[in-house]
């Protein structure tokens, strides 16, 4: 993943928190679309496939959730 292009995104309204969730797990993590006005199952999971594209995919260790929303993503630990 690119964790500069996904900090400054966040950080400059090109990714919405509202919208977006950064799941991480050692094991390999994922792009989550939080969007609430989306009901539609296959259109999250579209979205969250090109966020990935667009980004990469998350991955790493609990600690890098701490450093991730300390730089403003929104970012949890599965």
């Amino acid at each position: 993943m690119d964790y500069k292009r996904v900090i400054e995104d966040f950080n400059n309204g090109t990714i919405d928190p509202a919208k977006f969730l950064v799941v991480m797990d050692n094991d390999g993590g994922y792009w989550l679309c939080v969007n609430d006005s989306i009901d539609d199952e296959d259109k999250r999971e579209e979205l969250a496939e090109v966020m990935k594209k667009k980004y990469g995919s998350p991955g790493g260790y609990n600690d890098i959730v701490d450093v991730l929303n300390g730089s403003g993503v929104n970012a949890e630990w599965c």
